[in-house]
C-alpha cells in the first residue's frame, strides 16, 4: 500500500458511499478503491449486484425494518463523509457528515432547476464544462469542483489480447466486429421495441451484446424476468450474441466494442472515451426532438438544448421501422472517420480533457479533509 494511503488509513476517516440504485456504483467505485470505506444501500437487489460484480467490496444494508438500529444507518451516522450519486435529500439530511454529490451518469439533460435542488450538498463534483455552465447559472458555483468523470479512472487501455480473451469468455467470436446495445430504462428507453429486432435483423456476422438498463436487469421485476428468458432463447438460437444482465463491468464492454447503439443518453457519451462510432435509436418515447422538449419544460434555453442534442450529430439514426439493418450497421462502421470531429468536439464539451488529473484532484480533496479533521 502506498505511503500516502497508509497515512490516510491512520486518519480513520469514515467514508460511506450511499446509493439505492446499482447504476451509481461504477461512478463511486474509483473513490472506494482509492479511499476505502463502505457502500450502504437500501435495496437487496443492489447489494447482490455489487457483490456479484465487485466481490471484494464492503456492502452494508440500510434495512428499513430495523430503522435506526440497522447497520447501514449506524454507518451513516458515524460517517465523516457521505458520497452519493443522486439527491436523496430526505434520506441524508439527518446526518452531520459532509456530503459530496458525485453525479452518476453524465447528466446531459441537467437543468438549472434541478441543480438548485442540490443546495444541501457541501460539494458538487462537476464532470465537465457542460455541467459547470449549468451549475454556475444555478448560483452554486461556490459548491462546485471540477472532478472529471470518475468511471474513466477504471477504463482499461485497449489491448488486442485482452479483447480476444474477453470476447471468447462471453462465447463470442473475436474475429467479428462487436456491436453493443445500451438502451435507457423505462419509460423512455427503446428496449422493448428494439432488443428483439436487433437480434433478428442484424446478421450473425456481427457479435451483438445487449445490456438492458440496470433498472430492469438488477431489480428484476416479474415482467422483465419473463422477457429476459424469451430473449435468452433468441440469443442462443442466433449465436454470436450475449445478454448481459449486469454481469460484466461496463468499462470492459466499451473497451471491447466496435460500435455502440444507444438511445442518445449516458452510455453514448461515456463510450466516446474510446472514440467509438455511434448509432442512435429514435422512437416516439425518446428522440432528439423529445429530449429538447423535455429540457425546454425544465427551463433550458435554446443554446443549451442545441448543444446537448448535438450528440445525435455524432452518428447514424435508426428507428423501430428501420429496414436493411446489415447495410446500416456496415455503413456506421465504415463511416467512423466521417463523424470523428463531431465525436471529439462533443467529448470535450461534456467531459473536458481526457487526462485523469481532475479525478485525482477530487481524491486529494477528500484526503485533505481527513488531514484537517486530525489537526
Amino acid at each position: 500500500m502506498p505511503a500516502a494511503y497508509r497515512e490516510y488509513e491512520r486518519q480513520q476517516l469514515t467514508i460511506t458511499y450511499y446509493t439505492r440504485m446499482y447504476q451509481a456504483v461504477p461512478t463511486l467505485m474509483p473513490l472506494y478503491r482509492a479511499l476505502g470505506g463502505n457502500f450502504v444501500t437500501t435495496r437487496a437487489s443492489t447489494a447482490r449486484a455489487i457483490r456479484r460484480v465487485y466481490p471484494d467490496v464492503s456492502v452494508v444494508r440500510d434495512n428499513k425494518l430495523f430503522g435506526k438500529f440497522s447497520a447501514g444507518q449506524r454507518l451513516l451516522k458515524a460517517s465523516d463523509l457521505i458520497v452519493t450519486g443522486a439527491l436523496y435529500k430526505g434520506a441524508l439530511q439527518a446526518y452531520s457528515a459532509k456530503k459530496y454529490m458525485v453525479f452518476h451518469g453524465t447528466f446531459a439533460y441537467l437543468t438549472v432547476k434541478e441543480v438548485q435542488a442540490m443546495a444541501h450538498f457541501d460539494r458538487l463534483c462537476v464532470i465537465g464544462p457542460r455541467m459547470m455552465q449549468v451549475v454556475e447559472k444555478a448560483g452554486l458555483a461556490n459548491k462546485a469542483m471540477l472532478c472529471g468523470y470518475m468511471p474513466f479512472l477504471e477504463y482499461p487501455i485497449k489491448d488486442e489480447q485482452s479483447r480476444q480473451t474477453f470476447l471468447t469468455n462471453l462465447g463470442l467470436d473475436p474475429a467479428k466486429k462487436t456491436l453493443l446495445y445500451l438502451p435507457w430504462g423505462p419509460p423512455f428507453g427503446s428496449w422493448e421495441l428494439m432488443a428483439e429486432k436487433l437480434l433478428n435483423e442484424i446478421p450473425a456476422d456481427y457479435n451483438l451484446i445487449l445490456r438492458p438498463h440496470p433498472s430492469q436487469s438488477v431489480t428484476f421485476r416479474l415482467k422483465d424476468r419473463f422477457a429476459f428468458m424469451w430473449l435468452a432463447r433468441i440469443v442462443k438460437a442466433r449465436g454470436s450474441a450475449y445478454l448481459d444482465l449486469t454481469a460484466q463491468k461496463l468499462s470492459l464492454l466499451y473497451a471491447n466494442a466496435d460500435l455502440v447503439i444507444s438511445d442518445g443518453t449516458s452510455p453514448a457519451e461515456e463510450s466516446l472515451y474510446y472514440d467509438l462510432p455511434q448509432m442512435f435509436v429514435e422512437t416516439e418515447r425518446f428522440s432528439r426532438t423529445v429530449a429538447g422538449q423535455m429540457m425546454r419544460r425544465q427551463g433550458a434555453d435554446d443554446d443549451q438544448i442545441e448543444s446537448v442534442t448535438s450528440l445525435y450529430d455524432c452518428g447514424k439514426i435508426l428507428t423501430p421501422q428501420t429496414e436493411k439493418m446489415d447495410i446500416l450497421v456496415q455503413d456506421a462502421l465504415e463511416s467512423k472517420g466521417r463523424y470523428a470531429d463531431e465525436r471529439r468536439r462533443y467529448f470535450s464539451y461534456a467531459f473536458g480533457a481526457r487526462s485523469h488529473e481532475a479525478q485525482q484532484n477530487l481524491v486529494e480533496s477528500m484526503r485533505q479533509y481527513a488531514w484537517k479533521k486530525t489537526e
